[in-house]
């Protein structure tokens, strides 16, 4: 079913809580659990439904502007209906109502008697939010038996606190929030039945991949720099927590290294912090060093030290450090960061850099065969020759992956207009005329039709070789279309040897000598 964005959804619980006595959301909720919501459906940010209370009633709601909600009931305002399909479509879209209900109602009481326990606002600080969190919501988790769906009015609410703060500040609240919630989603996958796991991974990884999503858009809109020690107060704390989520080997739900990452590559122009964070990185990856003795650092902790660490090396310019860092992970892990920073490389122009990275990548293919790497690697090395084209390398790399690459390197040929190159492809791979797109031997017989003579020469050959009328009259078909190229070649002379020679060689296969009588290909 479609949703609304979580905004969305806050939005307009705020707008029923704030524009209706709490006795009357509460009626609303009555209607909902006594079934009266007939039916509900989200188009966009609206949501629509039929309310019957004695009468069916008409309702929509309005995500963007609740003074555009409307219903058909005698009420002006904000009326018990409305109530009761955002009760109905809470419970659609995987939430608790009757949890929604104690939030808008303890919320709005909370609010006029200076937030019910929590803190006052954000000079509070980022670790009183998160005692306060721990405090109202640190056993949720435990109400995730089969899905996640008790932790989404846990986020509204606690987002819900920060409503009528300073945008920036919101906003590291909101990030932090995210991460409390999703710290409650890995304390609840973490005792899920070992063997449904599967199930428990996919069922979770769906339910947290919209609050992910909104988490990395917040982070893609908080200024790269703090503006005030209020902000960089917050900014270090919510660093300090991804770091401890990153290392904590309990956490298996989420690619928090992933989410580490990306943190520091947005606030890599905070100088001071990166080289705090730098530093302690390094400290921890000593101690890696020390403790492991095996070829790669298979645990996820000393995986993502060693990850983090090669995510400063190369934003730093020590691309050959960075290399040896990710050397000692477990590359079917790690995969995904080597082609970001080979991407990093390329989009910078710094090639020396890039085939540094693009021959790790080799290496690491060959010694695993990742086939989900594959395809991104080969785009890498189609897009490094669009940028340098006169080094052969990112061809050479290509070709040595056939025939695993011929349908990357085929299309790479055609897209630069490497026509001989690309028939020499055809050739080598053994590939028949009637396997090609026809517009794009169209083109090539437009413009080059001398570079087709060896592949139809051969789609010749191979018919004839099978012996039977119908691959007789496929060679047919295939000296037709050699007939025109030779023609639009200019080399009519050389075509009336080539099929005088061709009768008399075959004339003993009387039927392949019938279908040459029937094509006019007979007579000189």
């Amino acid at each position: 079913m479609t949703r609304l964005a979580d905004e969305r959804s806050e939005q307009l619980m705020r707008a029923l809580a704030g524009g209706m006595p709490l006795d009357r959301v509460a009626e609303g909720h009555a209607l909902y659990r006594g079934g009266r919501v007939l039916v509900m459906e989200v188009v966009m940010n609206t949501v629509y439904g039929a309310v019957n209370d004695g009468t069916v009633y008409a309702v929509t709601l309005d995500a963007d502007d609740m003074a555009y909600s409307t219903c058909t009931c005698p009420e002006d305002a904000a009326c018990v209906h409305m109530a009761a399909l955002f009760f109905r479509y809470c419970e659609s879209a995987g939430g608790d109502a009757d949890a929604v209900l104690r939030m808008m109602t303890e919320g709005a009481r909370g609010d006029a008697d200076g937030g019910a326990g929590a803190v006052s606002g954000g000079t509070d600080g980022p670790e009183a939010w998160a005692e306060w969190f721990a405090g109202r919501f640190g056993a949720v988790w435990q109400q995730c038996r089969h899905s996640l769906h008790p932790l989404q009015p846990v986020l509204l609410e606690a987002k819900g606190k920060a409503r009528d703060w300073p945008r920036e500040m919101r906003r590291l609240h909101w990030l932090q929030t995210v991460l409390l919630v999703l710290e409650q989603a890995e304390h609840a996958y973490a005792v899920t039945d070992p063997s449904n796991r599967y199930y428990y991974e996919m069922s979770f990884s769906r339910s947290v991949e919209p609050w992910v999503q909104h988490w990395l858009e917040l982070l893609h809109e908080t200024e790269p720099v703090p503006a005030n020690d209020a902000e960089e107060r917050w900014l270090r704390a919510i660093a300090l927590r991804l770091r401890n989520a990153a290392l904590d080997e309990t956490f298996k739900l989420l690619r928090w290294d992933e989410l580490y990452v990306a943190w520091w590559d947005r606030f890599a122009g905070w100088p001071d912090a990166v080289r705090e964070e730098r530093e302690v990185i390094g400290r921890l990856a000593d101690q890696v060093a020390d403790a492991d003795t095996t070829a790669h650092s298979s645990s996820p902790r000393a995986s993502a030290v060693l990850t983090a660490l090669a995510f400063f090396r190369c934003k730093a310019g020590d691309h050959v450090g960075a290399i040896d860092a990710m050397r000692r992970t477990p590359f079917e892990r790690t995969s995904t960061f080597v082609l970001r920073f080979a991407e990093r490389c390329l989009a910078e122009g710094d090639f020396a850099a890039l085939e540094r990275w693009m021959r790790f990548l080799q290496e690491q293919l060959r010694l695993t065969r990742v086939a989900a790497v594959l395809k991104p690697y080969l785009k890498l090395c189609r897009s490094a020759d669009e940028r340098q084209p006169d080094n052969p390398l990112w061809i050479r790399m290509m070709r040595e992956w056939l025939p695993v690459s011929y349908g990357e390197l085929s299309a790479h040929y055609l897209s630069r207009g490497r026509m001989r190159e690309w028939t020499d492809l055809q050739l080598a791979m053994g590939i028949r005329p009637e396997d090609l797109d026809p517009g794009h031997l169209r083109v090539l017989a437009k413009e080059a039709p001398e570079l087709l003579l060896p592949l139809f020469h051969r789609a010749v050959d191979e018919s004839v070789r099978t012996r039977g009328r119908q691959g007789y009259r496929a060679a047919v078909r295939h000296l037709k279309r050699l007939e025109k190229l030779y023609r639009a070649a200019g080399r009519e002379e050389r075509w009336r040897m080539f099929i005088r020679e061709f009768r008399i060689r075959h004339a003993r296969l009387r039927a392949l000598q019938e279908e040459l009588r029937y094509a006019n290909l007979s007579d000189d």
